[in-house]
């Protein structure tokens, strides 16, 4: 009778003693998921991870498919034309986001798709002497730099060119007679048209800058060579430039094959430069499989005011960043959003560490006792309890980046300091 009564109590103590635990336990798991602070959105659409009429920074887009990236880049540019923000899109060959572009913006007040069919590019046409010597030279490669000299150089050739009736682009550079610059200013000053004054002037120009001459058409040689997207005599009257996309509130696309063309890269990274200087705020949105040789354009993105808002779109951001220890940790330190898709198990474990961590409270349940089966059943005569320990554990773990499937993503606010995840529909 005593032996039954004993094993009926403890049965009944550790029912309510497991309850407890249990509810401890719950209580301890709801902690844990509240320090993780995890937004769950759902099924959450294109406009609510870039909203219209709401002025956003830099964003940070990667992974996943290649149609899934370019419906945020087409939901980019409708943001940034809802807050009245011109973009410029560098790709590399996405015919089907040109298509997109034009669809979507076919009624837009400035859209120009630039690529090899439509060669319309030049940001010098609309440039005086001065600015073309200064812009040269500052596009020019550090091996090949054509300096202050070089610069005067140019400008001389820009001064002839205009004496002579000729408005000076980009492309008509790599086809100037060098050689016989001296000659032309001769034959120029018999006709008249230099006096002796200016004769003299270019004269000296072209003199000081001799030393750059070889700088200066290996740079145009080099920039003929690499880019179908400049324009040609022939089209001059299309043609234009990221200054007057801005100018004109705009949307623009250049497709530059490959961010390894690091002449042509130049060109436009000092453009770029040139307008942020100036002040209107616009954005430069990236797509690209890498550019992490491309100095000129990460330091026209990092580097420029507060004027320029940048978003990088990639298959894996990693890769695009050249795979270099720090990169990936300040660019996204550097975006206002980070937008992550599934990515191969590597990469997801760089972006797990970069998506911060939390304090988990870990459970360690211990049994004591002489545990075992008496005469009518289970013997609770045990004592069990459970102990905590604090631990810092990876907000999202990687396993969970790679199996977000086709349309899954997370979401990084540094603005709000939160992390979300949610499915693009």
């Amino acid at each position: 009778m005593g032996g039954g009564f004993n094993t009926a109590f403890s049965l009944v103590a550790a029912v309510v003693d497991h309850s407890n635990r249990r509810k401890a336990k719950r209580r301890i798991n709801k902690i844990n998921e509240q320090n993780r602070n995890i937004q769950l959105l759902g099924s959450t659409s294109s406009d609510q991870i870039i909203p219209c009429n709401y002025q956003m920074g830099n964003i940070s887009i990667s992974g996943g498919a290649e149609a899934i990236r370019d419906e945020l880049i087409i939901q980019n540019c409708k943001q940034s034309a809802s807050v009245g923000v011109p973009t410029i899109i560098l790709h590399e060959g996405n015919y089907r986001l040109e298509q997109k572009l034009q669809t979507t913006f076919s009624g837009h007040r400035y859209l120009r798709i630039i690529n090899a069919s439509n060669p319309f590019y030049d940001p010098i046409f609309r440039l005086n002497d001065m600015e073309i010597g200064h812009f040269i030279s500052d596009s020019s490669p550090k091996d090949h730099k054509v300096d202050s000299d070089g610069a005067l150089y140019v400008k001389a050739l820009s001064t002839l060119l205009r004496l002579r009736g000729i408005t000076p682009y980009t492309r008509m550079f790599a086809y100037c007679p060098h050689g016989s610059i001296n000659n032309m200013i001769v034959k120029m000053e018999n006709s008249g048209m230099l006096n002796a004054d200016e004769a003299d002037r270019l004269r000296n120009e072209v003199s000081l800058g001799s030393r750059a001459q070889a700088e200066v058409e290996y740079f145009f040689q080099q920039l003929e060579l690499e880019s179908p997207i400049l324009a040609w005599k022939s089209n001059l009257s299309r043609c234009t430039s990221i200054s007057e996309c801005i100018l004109r509130n705009g949307i623009m696309s250049i497709d530059v094959a490959s961010c390894g063309r690091l002449n042509q890269l130049a060109l436009i990274s000092t453009e770029i430069e040139q307008c942020a200087r100036a002040g209107t705020p616009f954005r430069v949105i990236i797509d690209a499989v890498s550019f992490s040789g491309s100095e000129r354009l990460v330091q026209a993105l990092t580097n420029s005011s507060n004027s320029v808002a940048w978003t990088i779109t990639s298959p894996d951001i990693n890769r695009m960043l050249g795979n270099a220890q720090g990169e990936l940790a300040t660019w996204l330190a550097l975006s206002h959003r980070a937008v992550l898709f599934s990515h191969g198990i590597k990469t997801c474990e760089l972006l797990s560490a970069e998506l911060g961590e939390y304090e988990h409270i870990d459970v360690v349940e211990s049994h004591a006792g002489n545990n075992n089966i008496g005469r009518i059943g289970y013997h609770y005569g045990a004592n069990s309890s459970f102990s905590t320990s604090a631990k810092r554990k990876r907000i999202i773990q990687p396993e969970e980046i790679e199996s977000l499937g086709n349309n899954g993503f997370i979401m990084m606010d540094n603005y709000t300091a939160t992390v979300s995840k949610g499915m693009l529909v």
